[in-house]
């Protein structure tokens, strides 16, 4: 770019093409070329972008020509045309004749000897999200595209977003038809009309599209659907179009049925299907880019993505985006309320969360006056941890405070190196080390910001949170972790509930009588641990048969214990009330069928899910049917490892107050979980790090023939 800067201004002074290629090192015809793209184009002609959007030096009519004469067939005499044929007939080189092959995927129909047989139609579908441009009432977003075969047998699977497109669209102006048809009409290829008007942003989207050409292989077909192209500049674009077969080109009239159709192709990418090694699912992240897309808000700013070639390659593209809106952010996708609601700096704290930190302080952790509590707090949270210091300050103990202010937390992520986010200071260590009381709360309370970082980063930060508990657990300090920290307008949204009643029952459930969960969990422990036959039954269909191998049960009753040794440390979640217990792996027999939907039923995305149906046969999952979920279960299944299929656990819930919370459905009271795939944090042998579960309530559990849980409530 300064080379070409001072080139021009080398003309502005009056130097001549040959001088300026004299003293800048240049060839004569390259001078002139950037001085004619600056006289065409001004500054955005000295971009490397404006570079893919020049004039082929073949013209576009002899172009059309020699496309229809390859589909046509064969040259005059019945032979068919060869790339030095169709060169010699056209005045073109052989090398140009097989590069116009090679883009339009073409080659000259051959006779066969035996009688063509009918193949299958292909669609395609789109596989990844590779641009995405606003400015104002404008918008394009760009996807490649990836056919669909049918399975022999079966029907040709339909588009998810309506029709099959076609792989070229042309741009023609209203009342000239007879263009299009001459263009393309042998071909096959419908034509796109454009109306008369549109906001003079082309020239934008000219540059849009020439940057996306040089990323993208001519192996992928693009799809780019766009909004109000400028009139004026139609034909540029229909002659970029002509030389980018792989690109097809489908406009919308307006900026909201614009966001319409993009959701449905976003929805379309979230349901393919990805590889092994990529964990992380794609309903989670395509619901996050529909979610950014619709809540744009024109007159915010111009915005352009382009994703890197590599990623483009590795089918990560899509992850990248998400990225750049959910991290770094931009005024278009951001709305200032829901931002000031869900990151206040402060607030008066409520009756019920000084209740909450009493109970806690008092029947979970048992303060004692002196002791020292260290509470670790979000911005999201900072009321409730004051809750915490008023209350500790009431027993005579001493309080420490330590705060994470969220909104420099998000820019810590993007502007610190991420090894240096893995460092714990000596002095908040000394201070944990030295705490007879840790209590923390889950955080940063926005989740779907927090997974959509990148997986460097989110391990940096794991090993910051663990170097956290090893002090903690060095101390020996009785310790609890509140589940109210994931409470925030952006998780609500994720999981598909609503916020103040998410907190509300949270608060409820961390009330209960602590003595009441210790009683009925220590009930259900001893059956489960003395037990060797289980059977799950439900009047909807659900019968399934496990057997027990004595391991201890797995409680979670509130009960907060001081370490006598490191390893013996715990980590307690509140709120409580859940008893686990690992099932053998090498038998299981019948049908679960969940009667609970949750927007958690995966160990690594969210979605949603009900109407669940596992069939167990031989010990292994057989068969599985969802009602709402099947294709995002089918595909983490699909990538997950061995012991995928094997029962893993089986839960009983003991909280009267859970219902809808987010990943502690299991607790409520009386409702039977069913894990599968990993159990050995359980004392099972199933070590892949995968697993999935069901819910079901109302139903009945029995051992040995003894009812433990009956209609939905504990036995006595």
């Amino acid at each position: 770019m300064g080379i070409r800067s001072e080139l021009i201004l080398l003309a502005a002074d009056g130097l001549q093409d040959t001088e300026i290629a004299l003293r800048c090192g240049l060839h004569r015809q390259t001078v002139a070329r950037w001085r004619r793209r600056f006289r065409s184009s001004r500054l955005p002609g000295l971009t490397d972008a404006s570079s893919a959007i020049r004039r082929g030096r073949i013209a576009e009519e002899r172009l059309r020509t020699m496309v229809r004469s390859t589909v046509a067939g064969r040259r005059p005499g019945g032979r068919v045309w060869s790339t030095r044929s169709l060169a010699q007939e056209f005045g073109v080189s052989h090398m140009t004749v097989q590069r116009l092959w090679e883009a339009y995927r073409i080659r000259p129909k051959r006779l066969d000897a035996t009688p063509p047989r009918a193949d299958p139609v292909t669609g395609a579908r789109p596989w990844d999200v590779i641009g995405l441009y606003f400015d104002g009432p404008s918008a394009a977003l760009a996807l490649t595209l990836r056919p669909t075969w049918p399975r022999p047998g079966r029907a040709e699977p339909q588009n998810d977003v309506g029709p099959a497109v076609s792989r070229r669209v042309a741009l023609v102006l209203p009342n000239d038809y007879s263009r299009v048809e001459r263009a393309f009409g042998r071909l096959g290829s419908p034509a796109l009309v454009v109306p008369e008007g549109g906001a003079s942003t082309s020239s934008a989207l000219l540059r849009f599209l020439g940057a996306l050409g040089g990323r993208v292989d001519g192996r992928r077909s693009v799809r780019i659907l766009a909004t109000r192209p400028d009139l004026e500049t139609t034909a540029r674009i229909e002659r970029w179009l002509i030389r980018h077969p792989a690109f097809q080109l489908v406009w919308v009239s307006e900026i909201e049925p614009w966001k319409q159709r993009a959701v449905l192709e976003l929805a379309a990418v979230g349901r393919v299907p990805t590889s092994a090694r990529q964990f992380r699912g794609r309903a989670e992240l395509t619901l996050s880019l529909a979610r950014s897309l619709s809540a744009y808000r024109s007159g915010s700013g111009p915005f352009s993505w382009m994703a890197r070639p590599s990623d483009v390659a590795e089918g990560e593209a899509a992850y990248g985006l998400r990225y750049d809106l959910a991290v770094t952010g931009h005024a278009g996708f951001k709305s200032p309320a829901l931002l000031e609601s869900t990151m206040p700096s402060t607030r008066t704290t409520t009756e019920a969360e000084r209740r909450s930190a009493r109970k806690i302080l008092r029947a979970y952790l048992r303060l004692r006056a002196g002791e020292r509590v260290t509470i670790e707090s979000w911005t999201e949270t900072l009321g409730y941890a004051n809750a915490f210091v008023l209350e500790t300050l009431r027993m005579g103990g001493r309080p420490l405070l330590l705060y994470q202010d969220e909104p420099t937390y998000w820019a810590a992520t993007t502007e610190v190196p991420s090894g240096r986010l893995s460092q714990l200071g000596d002095h908040r260590k000394a201070a944990l080390e030295r705490t007879d009381v840790f209590v923390s709360f889950f955080g940063p309370s926005d989740r779907e910001r927090f997974h959509s970082l990148p997986s460097p980063t989110l391990f940096r930060l794991g090993e910051y949170q663990d170097s956290m508990y090893e002090a903690a657990a060095k101390a020996g300090a009785r310790s609890v972790q509140l589940a109210i920290g994931r409470v925030s307008a952006a998780s609500a949204r994720m999981y598909g509930v609503d916020g103040p009643a998410w907190r509300e029952e949270l608060l409820d459930a961390t009330l209960v009588d602590s003595k009441v969960l210790r009683r009925r969990a220590a009930s259900v422990a001893l059956r489960l641990r003395k037990g060797r036959e289980l059977e799950i039954s439900h009047p909807n269909g659900t019968r399934v048969q496990f057997r027990l191998k004595g391991r201890p049960p797995v409680v979670s009753d509130g009960v907060v214990s001081k370490a006598k040794s490191k390893a013996d440390w715990n980590l307690v979640t509140l709120p409580a009330g859940v008893v686990t217990v690992a099932l053998d792996e090498s038998f299981a027999d019948g049908t679960f069928l969940a009667n609970v939907a949750s927007s958690c039923g995966l160990s690594d995305t969210v979605g949603e899910f009900a109407g669940g149906k596992w069939t167990f046969a031989r010990g292994r999952l057989a068969r599985f049917a969802y009602g709402e979920g099947r294709e995002l279960f089918a595909q983490s299944y699909g990538r997950a490892g061995r012991g995928r299929d094997r029962p893993a656990s089986v839960s009983i819930g003991l909280n009267p107050r859970i219902s809808t919370s987010p990943l502690l459905e299991d607790q409520g009271l009386g409702t039977i979980s069913l894990n599968i795939g990993r159990n050995d944090h359980l004392g099972g042998t199933t070590r892949t790090p995968w697993w999935a579960w069901l819910f079901l309530r109302g139903g009945d559990l029995t051992v040995d023939g003894k009812a433990v849980v009956h209609a939905g409530t504990l036995a006595e």
